[in-house]
């Protein structure tokens, strides 16, 4: 602690090995230990020659004084903090313990962390009280020579300070007046008789100069003229008021504040309250309020007094804030409460303080900070959704791969002799699954594409075939032709396609068009300002816009869509995360979205896809030809070798490629998948292909499978296939060794052309 060398502690302990083990740990700490008494009579007799800032006190001590009426002699002699170190924890002693106000309250035993934590919270908040006090003080000093009256008071309403010349005006003496309410101490009135508001300086300049009785204490009315301030503590909270004044007979010049803060003592305390601040009486009607206040409500100052609390503030502010503020009011104690101005569209933190019969009201706007802390909130559900997401994404797309496949199998048996609406209905829920799954990773900031050669107008026309398109919207389909083929994750483009598509439908409730184009953009569009003088330019980049005619987006949301969590149709349940999901796979392609919307006349989205100068990776092994029709194998019957760990996913894979002809091993561990390889590599009779599960809970998985079947076959072919399609490896699978990835879930009919093009290309690979 930096001010640790500038607190002087006195323990008060009756345990003398206890007192010397506190006073060793802080000397560690810094602190400077002046001494330990035994009983509360050692430490009132030797507190003049120690001098401690803080105390330690035991409650039970040696001696007729315990630790709470020692601490009650020691707080009026001095401002000494007090910390109570002691094992009582009963109520009745607890109860009286508070009475002193003491700064930190330690439960033995103790350890050596908790010690240091009280000692650094109670030494602080004295160092703190203290920095205020010499403030204050300065302050006050600086007002005893003012011709003007000065008084202060505290946020309940008592006088904590008089300079000579109020008292002479008042009547009352300074010591006196110290503690009494203001309202006895400064009567002021109207010339009609009825009691005067005290203004502050702002409200007080809109009203001119005005003129008030004062009633002394002797009962005598004086003519004075007032204005009042606020009393404000290092960190700015409003701490009381200041009241200047003068008499109205007097011709003296008025005072004034200096804008130089370094040659005006007075100016962090004689300024204007830039918070609203009102005054209740106990009735809940407003008795002050300042300009600020007056602002915030859109009110004359004349309409706001007299009028109820509850009339000026929003209908349910009542329901939600009055048994708090009655509480306080009937209790005499501090409240805060936040609460939300719906036709400003703000949130306010009020301040509620005894004052008078009633409360004084601070209000203070926290919109700013409010938003800070959902805007955190929001990062911390994403981060929470990405663990989430990830930690169930594996088994979860485990179990839709033997889902999928499964029905999938079942539709290519049936298909010659039965159509069933009900597996295909199945097959594209669990296609559905796989998206929110895909989803929720590609959000939680996962997910690297894992990129093969496509072509865009391809890829719309196959999403259109299996969307179910919403009724009473026309959809226009308009693809420049002879578009290059550009690399690309085809499962998260389609993605983003979706939730655009599904957004433009939402837009428009009552129907209307969609418009999707696909074209190269001109250069001279995506770079304008740029001279383009090749007449044979070759595009850099291709585009997918999304275009409606609905609603449109208000301008002020326009800033905010891309924000996790924000939507405008809250009641239709949307959860505002497409349009980030978009931006993140947009950004993973090294691409950009934009989006440009005009209220009544429709949106326009534009996904733009650089033609990567990395497309080469995904063609490495020839893996873009995956969809395409495979040459065709040699007669020898090709040998696989399996790692999967899940059982029902295994069985799936085997059934699939030995009913396509194919001689299939099979391990659930990688140690074992390396053993059937070696043995099959010693007989002569290595495997042509190995599909190995990424993840393996408890064994060996995928990657360090892989490093050692290199080791034994440099040559090995094999397929890298995972659930968590975030992993590095399935973005660059040719790094770490692998010709190809397999994404779950799939497709049987996916991994057949997948192995066939693998094992085709291995074969002209040899026999070159």
């Amino acid at each position: 602690m930096t001010n640790s060398d500038r607190i002087r502690i006195l323990i008060v302990e009756n345990e003398g090995l206890v007192g010397c083990d506190m006073a060793t740990s802080l000397g560690k700490l810094g602190y400077a230990v002046v001494g330990i008494c035994a009983s509360g009579e050692e430490a009132l007799e030797r507190f003049e020659e120690l001098r401690p800032d803080l105390v330690l006190l035991d409650v039970h001590l040696a001696g007729q004084l315990d630790g709470i009426d020692t601490a009650r002699e020691l707080q009026r002699r001095s401002r000494v903090a007090i910390v109570y170190v002691t094992a009582c924890a009963d109520l009745d002693t607890v109860a009286r313990a508070r009475q002193t106000h003491p700064h930190g309250y330690l439960l033995k035993p103790f350890n050596h962390d908790e010690l240091r934590l009280a000692v650094e919270v109670a030494a602080q908040r004295h160092l703190e009280e203290n920095e205020r006090q010499r403030r204050e003080h300065s302050y006050f000093e600086a007002f005893q020579s003012l011709a003007d009256g000065v008084i202060a008071a505290d946020l309940s309403g008592g006088v904590v300070f008089m300079n000579p010349s109020a008292a002479r005006a008042t009547g009352w003496n300074a010591q006196e007046a110290v503690g009494r309410s203001l309202n006895e101490v400064f009567r002021v009135y109207q010339s009609t008789g009825e009691p005067a508001d005290i203004l502050p300086a702002e409200a007080a300049a809109q009203a001119g100069e005005r003129t008030v009785y004062l009633t002394t204490r002797s009962g005598e009315r004086l003519p004075i003229q007032d204005r009042t301030a606020p009393l404000r503590d290092a960190q700015g909270q409003l701490t009381g008021l200041i009241i200047l004044f003068r008499s109205a007979t007097v011709q003296a010049p008025a005072v004034t504040i200096e804008a130089n803060r370094s040659t005006a003592p007075l100016v962090d305390v004689v300024e204007s309250i830039s918070d609203p601040l009102f005054a209740l009486d106990a009735r809940w009607r407003v008795t002050y309020a300042n300009a600020s206040a007056v602002r915030l409500f859109d009110r004359q100052l004349s309409d706001m007094l007299g009028l109820s609390l509850w009339d000026i503030m929003p209908s349910a502010t009542r329901e939600l804030h009055h048994e708090a503020l009655a509480h306080a009011m009937l209790h005499r104690e501090t409240v805060n409460r936040e609460l939300y101005l719906d036709e400003k569209q703000i949130w306010l933190e009020m301040r509620g303080y005894p004052f008078g019969e009633g409360l004084l009201l601070l209000l203070q706007d926290v919109t700013a900070r409010r938003e800070e802390a959902e805007r955190r909130n929001r990062i911390d559900r994403l981060e929470s959704l990405g663990l989430l997401a990830r930690g169930f994404a594996h088994d979860f797309n485990n179990l839709l791969t033997v889902l999928l496949g499964n029905i999938s199998l079942a539709e290519m048996r049936l298909r010659n002799a039965i159509t069933l609406p009900e597996l295909h209905t199945a097959k594209q829920a669990t296609l559905q699954a796989q998206n929110l799954v895909q989803q929720l990773l590609t959000f939680a900031r996962g997910g690297a594409p894992i990129k093969t050669h496509l072509r865009l107008g391809d890829l719309i026309d196959t999403f259109f075939t299996h969307h179910t398109r919403a009724t009473r919207i026309e959809y226009r389909i308009e693809v420049q032709p002879n578009l290059p083929q550009i690399a690309i994750d085809g499962a998260q483009v389609r993605r983003l396609l979706s939730n655009l598509i599904r957004n433009a439908e939402q837009a428009q409730p009552n129907g209307g068009e969609i418009i999707v184009r696909c074209f190269a953009p001109d250069h001279a569009e995506m770079f304008p300002g740029e001279m383009v003088t090749d007449t044979n330019f070759q595009p850099s980049g291709l585009a997918i816009e999304v275009e409606d005619k609905g609603e449109g987006i208000q301008p002020d949301h326009l800033a905010h869509i891309f924000e996790p969590y924000f939507s405008t149709r809250k009641a239709d349940n949307a959860t505002g995360l497409g349009l980030t999901v978009c931006e993140s796979i947009a950004k993973a392609h090294g691409g950009s979205l934009t989006v440009s919307s005009e209220p009544g006349r429709g949106t326009t989205v534009r996904f733009y896809l650089p033609l990567d100068s990395d497309a080469e990776e995904a063609d490495a092994f020839g893996i873009s030809k995956v969809f395409d029709t495979p040459p065709e194998l040699t007669a020898a019957t090709p040998r696989i070798l399996v790692l999967e760990d899940d059982p029902l996913v295994r069985s799936l894979i085997v059934r699939n490629l030995t009913s396509n002809g194919f001689e299939v091993a099979e391990s659930a561990e990688g140690s074992d998948t390396v053993r059937q390889y070696q043995e099959s590599m010693n007989q002569g009779r290595a495997f042509d292909l190995v599909i190995l599960d990424l993840s393996i809970p408890n064994g060996m998985g995928g990657i360090r499978a892989m490093e050692k079947l290199r080791a034994l076959d440099p040559e090995v072919f094999a397929i890298v296939s995972s659930g968590y399609s975030d992993d590095p490896v399935m973005a660059n699978p040719a790094s770490y060794g692998f010709a190809a990835v397999l994404p779950k879930p799939y497709e049987p009919a996916d991994m057949l052309r997948l192995v066939r093009n693998i094992l085709a290309t291995r074969g002209i690979r040899r026999a070159s």
